[in-house]
């Protein structure tokens, strides 16, 4: 069986995750977060249930991801329908679940070298 260290160059790395608390590249957050390759910002929603499929394309300089992972917090809440079909529209997976799986579900695709972006609610 051949083991490899995964190794992050510029990409954001969830490095630990526990309810109400997800720690990306050694630094801890207690709000919601996007992971965006390189990039950590704050969603505009309050809630996961807010989202619509705009907010998912805020920048439009920026290359579109492959899946886009939505981490709901302890409970997983499903997205409407419509923003499914949106993105799909566009080439673009979405899938709905609890930050917790969220979270290695992102590691394990960007370990892949997939372009994955992630909404995390802790």
């Amino acid at each position: 069986m051949l083991i490899e260290e995964n190794t992050f160059g510029s990409e954001a790395a969830i490095t630990a995750y526990a309810p109400g608390r997800i720690e990306i590249n050694g630094q801890a957050y207690t709000e919601a977060v996007i992971l965006k390759e390189d990039k950590i910002e704050k969603p505009a929603k309050a809630m996961p249930s807010e989202l619509t499929a705009d907010d998912f394309f805020q920048t439009a300089s920026e290359t579109l991801p492959e899946v886009i992972l939505v981490g709901t917090g302890e409970k997983q809440v499903f997205l409407h329908p419509k923003i499914t079909a949106a993105l799909a529209a566009k080439g673009i997976g979405l899938e709905s679940m609890t930050t917790a799986s969220a979270c290695r579900t992102f590691m394990i695709l960007q370990s892949e070298g997939r372009k994955v972006w992630a909404w995390l609610w802790p």
